[in-house]
């Protein structure tokens, strides 16, 4: 099968799913480019390690012009001429603000269709993020690309999104893309509420690179420094500032607690001083973002991985979180929140504690359950890897994303085809 996947940017080191999705397809023997419709990663990113072993980057075409309007210009003809070599008289659609919108029509859409290999041919064109959908619809219309249309959600695509954009902001979508996913079954219902049509509209989670994550279970004495980690961007859906009010209070308690909290983000400042008005700046540490590689050697020295993911004020929303699927993997117990898609990935498998989201109190005693229990500890991390290696594992992921995929296939007519294509 021949794949194209659109992101905004590659690689994110915050976005390791899209390099494990392509990895799986790869592994499986499907062709996979990767198009980066906002352009390439700042070159400053670290590289996830599957990234340079698959040679991902070699497979992915960036739109590197947004902020270059006069090398649009002056590149145009160029970029005219490649398209009318596999397309001929439809170069002129780039025109057509009908076809494009007014935000894409013209000198954009010219040079992005100029990224296509192949003609744009493909029988699958999966959008990682719903909010890229109609760029692809449009180069779909115009004949710059074909294949099946899924539309993948993540989380901010159908909440902070939405609420610049309206509830209607996927209407076309919803009518002409040919599969979703959500990541979890709390976005599916959230995606079908805003009209996408429940028998194309599937839950496939993000996938876990299960050997990259070593497994080991922990122990911990009250007379040694409790090792606590939170990872993630910073920002206000992942409830960190949750986990440094609990910190104190595990301080409080006499407890030898130390808070590493891997990430970088807006909120960095406010988290610092917030550690220090508890008076426990010296016992947070900020490593800022870290290679995906090194976040497997930082869950084995921690005993607790800290998720309290919230939501935020923008209405954004975290889905069955990777950081707790690598947690569980790793054998590292969790206190987590139960916000969004979380309890559908830790309810019933007891491998670590679930608290009410956006509230200090109750992740300061989730936490002292766990801790009361680490005598369960090497029973609990046995739970959590199987559940894992079961249902998350990037090859359970790829047999799930082959199905929606092989369903969108299907569902296609000739018919249908050629009116999306030519109207």
């Amino acid at each position: 099968m021949k794949v194209a996947f659109f992101v905004h940017r590659f690689p994110v080191i915050s976005e390791a799913f899209v390099a494990n999705a392509a990895v799986g397809l790869i592994d499986q023997g499907h062709t996979v480019d990767i198009y980066a419709l906002d352009g390439p990663a700042d070159s400053a990113h670290e590289r996830h390690a599957l990234v340079e072993r698959y040679r991902l980057e070699d497979r992915t075409r960036s739109f590197r012009l947004g902020e270059s309007p006069r090398r649009r210009v002056a590149l145009a003809p160029m970029a005219a001429f490649k398209i009318a070599t596999s397309h001929g008289l439809k170069v002129g659609s780039v025109l057509d603000a009908g076809c494009f919108g007014p935000e894409r029509f013209g000198l954009r859409a010219l040079h992005e269709a100029g990224l296509f290999r192949d003609g744009g041919k493909y029988d699958i064109l999966h959008c990682h993020f719903g909010t890229l959908a109609e760029a692809v619809l449009d180069h779909r219309r115009a004949g710059f690309l074909s294949g099946q249309v899924v539309v993948h959600f993540r989380g901010y695509d159908i909440s902070k999104f939405l609420q610049e954009k309206g509830e209607h902001a996927y209407d076309r979508v919803f009518r002409d893309a040919d599969a979703f996913i959500a990541n979890c079954r709390y976005f599916r219902d959230r995606v079908i509420g805003l009209g996408a049509p429940e028998s194309r509209t599937h839950v496939v989670a993000s996938g876990v690179a299960v050997d990259r994550f070593p497994f080991a279970t922990r122990a911990w004495a009250p007379d040694e420094p409790l090792r606590l980690l939170a990872i993630g961007r910073l920002v206000e859906k992942k409830g960190l500032r949750f986990a440094v009010e609990a910190l104190a209070r595990l301080v409080s308690d006499g407890i030898d607690a130390r808070l590493s909290i891997v990430g970088d983000g807006p909120l960095r400042q406010a988290l610092q001083d917030q550690a220090a008005a508890l008076s426990i700046a010296e016992r947070v540490t900020f490593t800022g973002a870290v290679p995906h590689e090194r976040i497997a050697r930082l869950l084995i020295d921690s005993h607790v991985l800290l998720a309290p993911s919230t939501t935020a004020a923008s209405g954004d929303r975290d889905a069955s979180i990777n950081t707790v699927k690598e947690a569980m993997v790793s054998g590292c117990p969790f206190v987590t929140s139960n916000h969004g898609g979380i309890p559908e990935l830790v309810e019933g498998v007891d491998a670590g504690v679930m608290t009410q989201e956006g509230d200090a109190d109750a992740l300061a005693t989730g936490l002292r359950q766990l801790l009361a229990r680490r005598d369960d500890w090497p029973a609990m991390a046995h739970r959590g890897r199987v559940h894992i290696l079961s249902r998350y594992s990037i090859e359970a992921v790829t047999a799930e994303t082959m199905r929606v995929y092989r369903l969108a296939i299907a569902s296609r007519s000739p018919s249908s085809r050629s009116r999306r294509v030519m109207s």
